[in-house]
Parts: structure tokens; sequence; C-alpha cells
């Protein structure tokens, strides 16, 4: 895999790129993980398409938003709309994890004249809000960005203890974990600190609703795939159980894991991918 560094109108866009071949495709990351969240499956291998993995913006290597930017949901589907402007390409596969999955799916939805396929793992549909909680919503956002404007950058003696960190709140072994996070990580005086923007932790001002979601699912044409880790998160099965009905076009897919399942079961989600995205390019 080969680093990549592309300049769009707002972000100077990093990440690893794969392949050679004339189809493109997105890879999207999660929420605080960066593009070596692809590396178990795509590292070794001799795909067809050029796969371009991307850091998210406060993710990785990939600039920050400025001070006074937060970091909606909905910003990260102009940032795509701009990469794919920027590389020149026309229409595109979409694979995208946990929140990069919500984003593949509502930027098919959108732009479905570029999309010719989208792959979800562990993630689908939206993060909602219910309409009557609004304000709520907003004033907790507020209120979370007065209480962490000021808050000190932690810094770390070594490595180690942000793996340990991380161990926390993913099912991960430590060598996914090192693999993940070594992206996230830099080098200060005293130790390491994370590359990632602690305003990515802020609480989001704005979800859509139920009715929303709905809504733009709807408008999703392009074929999708969900692949779930038989030990992933719950909230993404309620989700679809809650979605499948209004996709026009959705096939489900299990494998052995947990949230990131394609780095656990890397060769098999991998597959799954490549089969998917070939027979969508025979419909």
């Amino acid at each position: 895999m080969r680093p990549f560094n592309i300049k769009t109108r707002n972000l100077d866009i990093h990440g690893l790129k794969i392949g050679s071949g004339e189809e493109v495709v997105i890879a999207l990351h999660g929420w605080l993980d960066n593009c070596n969240s692809f590396k178990p499956m795509l590292d070794g291998q001799k795909p067809e398409q050029t796969w371009y993995c991307i850091d998210f913006s406060g993710h990785g290597l990939t600039s920050w938003r400025s001070d006074d930017a937060h970091y909606y949901f909905v910003d990260y589907i102009d940032d795509v709309y701009q990469f794919i402007e920027a590389i020149g390409a026309d229409k595109v596969h979409l694979v995208g994890h946990s929140m990069g999955a919500m984003v593949a799916g509502l930027f098919a939805s959108c732009f479905s004249q570029m999309v010719k396929s989208v792959n979800f793992i562990e993630g689908i549909g939206c993060v909602t809000t219910p309409s009557e909680e609004v304000t709520e919503q907003l004033k907790n956002a507020v209120l979370n960005r007065a209480r962490t404007h000021n808050k000190k950058t932690r810094i770390y003696p070594c490595k180690k203890d942000i793996y340990e960190a991380r161990s926390k709140t993913t099912d991960l072994d430590v060598e996914l974990i090192s693999l993940l996070m070594e992206r996230n990580i830099k080098a200060v005086s005293k130790g390491f600190a994370l590359t990632t923007d602690p305003k990515l932790k802020n609480h989001s001002g704005f979800r859509f609703d139920e009715v929303q979601c709905i809504g733009a699912i709807k408008e999703l044409i392009a074929p999708c795939q969900l692949i779930l880790g038989n030990q992933g998160y719950a909230f993404v099965k309620q989700n679809l159980e809650k979605y499948i009905n209004y996709y026009n076009d959705l096939s489900v897919i299990n494998v052995e894991g947990g949230h990131h399942c394609h780095m656990q079961s890397s060769k098999e989600c991998y597959e799954h991918i490549q089969a998917f995205m070939v027979q969508s390019g025979a419909r």
C-alpha cells in the first residue's frame, strides 16, 4: 500500500492507495480510527480496482478543520465529494466501516450517479435523535464545547499506554490496536500524543431524526451489501432491523469478529467485497 496526499478545496487528505485498475474504490474508516483500519484486508492483495483508503478530517494524517469549525457528520459527505472530484473519478465503489459506512450510505443517497456499489461494514443507517430532543442535543453540544475548549493535550509516556487506553474500548488484540493507532500517534517532547483532533469527541450539535434517515435511505439506488461481525455492536443490528425494509437493494453477510470484523476476518471480508463489486458491475 502506497501513501498519497490529495489537496481539496478545504483539506489536505492523506491515506493509503493500492491497485491500478480503472475502477475506483473509496474506503472510509470509522470514528477515531484511520485508513490503517483497511490494511489487514488489503496488504498483500492485488485488487483489480484502484483503492483509496482515506483519513477523514481530524483523523490520522489528514488536516483538522479550522479552530472555529466542528465535526458535523454531514460535512464528511462534502469531503468525499471533493475528494472524488480531485482524483477525477466519474463513478466509484464505496466501502465504509462504522461511521464511514453511514457516510458512504448518505453520500450514495445524495449522489447516486457517482456510485456503483456500497459495502457497509458494521454500520448502516444513521445515528439519530428524536425530533422532540433536538434542543437538548444542541444545548449539550454547546456546553460540551465550552468545557473542552481549553483542555490540554494529554501526553503519554509511551505508545503502550495509548494502546492500553484503546484496548478498553475495543475487542481488538494488541497487534491490531498497535497497527490502527500507529497512524493516530505522534512523538512530542515528553512522550507521545494523539494526532486526532480533540473536537471529534464533542457532542454533535445536530443529527437526523428517524423520518429524515428513512427519507435518505429511500434515495439510495446503488446495490448495497452489509457485512456484520457475529460479535459486533448491538446498535448496528438494531439499525438493520429498523431500516432494512427501506433499502432498495441490500444483502447481508455475517462473518466472525466484532465491530472491526474487517480487521479480524480480513481475508473473508475482502473476498465478500470483491465478489459484490464484480456482481454489481455485471448488473
